[in-house]
């Protein structure tokens, strides 16, 4: 990993200074950007110089899950798209969430030019495709502009706020006053800082859970969250997600069932059990661990 990412800085380095060189003729795609475009779609950029030699006569787009700094990382590979050589722009749906690497090349009357540059004609920088922001719909869902009861509709609401209940009983009268001992001690008790109030956290999903993948590890996942953690059924989510740990995972699914998990656990007020979750997947989510077990601390001090 360090050797691919040494070549990245050294080839983006290297582009930055060669961009000219190229840009004089040569059938090397510069300016390429890639970036969101309409909901799950990553749009993709570029340009060639007006005069090439050999001339160029098609575009081929190669997408990868990391940057791509020699063309032996995607030799044999099937390019996503093979393109009419005026085309500067493409459109890509990509198959899942996750950062994607973008690679143009240009077909000659010699055959594919098989020259990669990050930064040139290869995205150094990964792009992600938009995803919808709910899928699990809140229970209850009440609609902003609902309308209010009629009755309530109907009453007018009053200028003038209410007087004080003392007045209306006539308690106000013969009224004993406060001492001005009583005051001290009242204004150095109001003075004292009051207890920090604990919010109770939401329910979080990744991204990559947010959507039914085709098969595998992410799928059988998000089954267990459709069938517990997303309808908000808590301790049947500990038995389903426990199950489901039992069974050997890829890497990236096991840390985010690991986090659900204690979520779950959250959600049944089991907090020892949800900051021993929390602290297992802390590498892999150190922001994100850090707030749920700071909440599931503090809610165990006050419980």
């Amino acid at each position: 990993m360090k050797a691919n990412k040494h070549s990245l800085i050294f080839w983006t380095a290297l582009a930055i200074f060669s961009l000219p060189v190229f840009a004089q003729g040569k059938p090397v795609a510069t300016y390429i950007k890639a970036a969101s475009g309409e909901e799950k779609s990553i749009l993709i950029e570029w340009d060639f110089p007006a005069k090439c030699e050999p001339k160029v006569q098609g575009v081929q787009i190669f997408r990868t899950k990391k940057p791509c700094v020699s063309y032996q990382e995607i030799q044999g590979a099937e390019p996503i798209a093979q393109l009419e050589p005026s085309k500067s722009s493409y459109t890509d749906i990509p198959p899942a969430p996750g950062d994607y690497f973008y690679a143009v090349l240009a077909e000659t009357s010699k055959g594919l030019y098989k020259i990669i540059i990050p930064g040139v004609n290869a995205t150094a920088k990964g792009a992600r495709p938009k995803i919808p922001e709910k899928v699990f719909e809140p229970e209850n869902k009440v609609s902003e502009k609902a309308p209010l009861p009629k009755e309530q509709a109907e009453t007018p609401l009053r200028n003038a706020p209410l007087p004080n209940p003392g007045t209306l009983l006539g308690f106000n009268e013969g009224r004993a006053k406060m001492s001005e001992k009583s005051k001290k001690a009242a204004k150095e008790l109001g003075s004292k800082k009051a207890p920090r109030a604990v919010e109770f956290k939401s329910p979080y999903f990744f991204e990559e859970d947010m959507f039914s993948p085709d098969s595998g590890d992410e799928y059988t996942l998000f089954e267990c969250l459709r069938a517990g953690l997303a309808p908000k059924k808590y301790a049947e989510s500990v038995e389903i997600l426990q199950d489901f740990l039992s069974v050997h995972r890829n890497k990236a699914t096991t840390e985010r069932a690991q986090f659900y998990l204690g979520q779950s656990h959250y959600f049944c007020k089991d907090y020892e059990k949800a900051v021993r979750c929390f602290l297992n997947v802390q590498d892999a989510f150190p922001e994100l661990s850090k707030q749920w077990i700071d909440s599931s601390l503090d809610l165990l001090t006050i419980n």
